[in-house]
């Protein structure tokens, strides 16, 4: 879920004479909890369910994860203008009614493979069969290009109507909620995903159906956002915003590279099964932590040591999770685990440090910076793209023998390290030219 999209991305406002009512903020977070399970399960935990369903290998996850990348850019970008030719064609199809399309679409997604399964009278899937693989590839595409489609509708009705420190208290509120439910959606993956991973995803599309239950209570369309006079910001402000605005999508990138190789973290690590996504979900918790201490303390304004501090720890917990087996063989199993959850620690934090900076600097900086909310979502999608790439590029040097097996964890990591001072650099120029010359 991205940062930048409610002001930008869902172009329609209020219906005309319509005052800028905005709509309740309990059943926009209520709406956002039920619809953020599916995303800790279904995006977060494919790369589990797909490997307990049908015994995908890492190159198979790593390009589930591509293909949600890929799905994703287009969805975000052309989410609004959509919306907009619609809403001139029809102009009774309102925000509300797409919401409730995209949720009928998402529950039907989500009950293809089961569905497929018990048509194809196969019974439980077990023993890595692969005639229903298929559908792990459709689901994951749509399920991308359909939520890329639905969060920043919802950011706009979370938005919409509110301004100051009540927008602002508002986005704190929406980004705990979300962030917990993922971690309580992916959690709950555990306990039956060995059995059930299958009907693991069906119940998901159920739950997205009856989410439509809320959008009752929700406006026709998002309040008109108002438009406030911006205090004067000291011009480092400006710099910031540039810096955050590229570590956010680096952050994504590192994610899209760890998750679908946290499989086989936890294998090699012999975690139990029941284990795998709980202990996995330790920097979707530790990554709530961040939102809720930057929520309440605002002593890091301003600050150019957390952008520097929130990537450092994005990519020393990313190389302590991945080279964690590697520990755990040279210094027992133990140190291995330990490791793993301290990476992980450290990982949700930078990523909740970056998330944090990314929207407060835009929200500071004024209005006519967010309305560059396509480019910011064609940059998140880009590190979705990037990070899963990375994982491929290198299992495709052990493929072909220019790489060994024992080697690519520190490869990939390599290559992720290589494009994140890659944005480092851009990030650098872009400071340099926001910041005025005196």
């Amino acid at each position: 879920m991205s940062t930048a999209t409610s002001h930008s991305v869902l172009p329609v406002a209020a219906s005309a004479g319509e005052p800028a009512a905005a709509t309740s903020l309990t059943l926009v977070l209520a709406f956002t909890a039920i619809n953020s399970l599916g995303s800790g399960v279904v995006t977060m935990g494919i790369s589990f369910l797909a490997r307990s369903a049908y015994g995908f290998s890492d190159n198979e996850n790593f390009g589930l994860s591509l293909v949600m990348g890929l799905a994703y850019i287009p969805a975000a970008m052309f989410a609004g203008p959509a919306l907009r030719s619609i809403r001139h064609r029809l102009p009774w199809f309102t925000t509300r009614l797409a919401l409730l399309a995209l949720m009928l679409a998402l529950g039907a997604t989500c009950m293809l493979p089961w569905t497929v399964d018990l048509i194809s009278n196969r019974g439980p899937v077990a023993g890595g069969a692969r005639s229903g693989a298929w559908t792990m590839w459709v689901v994951i595409g749509l399920y991308a290009a359909l939520t890329g489609a639905l969060w920043p509708m919802v950011e706009s009705f979370m938005s919409g109507g509110r301004s100051g420190h009540r927008l602002r208290s508002s986005i704190g509120v929406f980004n705990i909620v979300w962030s917990s439910a993922v971690v309580v959606g992916f959690v709950a993956i555990g306990p039956v995903q060995a059995g059930s991973p299958l009907a693991v995803i069906a119940a998901v599309g159920l739950a997205h159906i009856a989410s439509a239950l809320f959008l009752i209570g929700f406006r026709a369309d998002p309040g008109r956002h108002i438009h406030e006079a911006h205090e004067p910001h000291p011009s480092r402000y400006r710099g910031l915003l540039e810096v955050f605005r590229l570590a956010l999508p680096a952050g994504y990138m590192v994610t899209t590279a760890l998750q679908p190789y946290m499989p086989t973290v936890v294998e090699r690590l012999a975690i139990p099964v029941w284990a795998h996504t709980p202990l996995a979900a330790t920097w979707f918790g530790t990554r709530v932590l961040a939102f809720a201490v930057l929520e309440r303390w605002q002593g890091w304004h301003g600050r150019w040591s957390m952008p520097i501090i929130g990537g450092a720890l994005i990519l020393a917990g990313f190389a302590a999770a991945v080279l964690s087996p590697d520990l755990a063989a040279a210094a027992g199993r133990p140190a291995g685990i330990a490791a793993l959850l301290a990476g992980l620690g450290a990982f949700g934090i930078g990523m909740g440090t970056v998330y944090a900076g990314a929207l407060y600097y835009a929200m500071e900086v004024g209005q006519a910076e967010v309305d560059a909310g396509g480019t910011h979502e064609a940059l998140i999608g880009v590190g979705y793209v990037v990070g899963p790439a990375c994982g491929l590029i290198a299992a495709g040097g052990v493929s072909a023998g220019v790489v060994t097996q024992g080697s690519f964890d520190t490869t990939m990591i390599g290559l992720i390290m290589l494009c994140t001072l890659a944005l480092a650099t851009v990030a650098l120029l872009k400071v340099r030219a926001a910041i005025p010359r005196r």
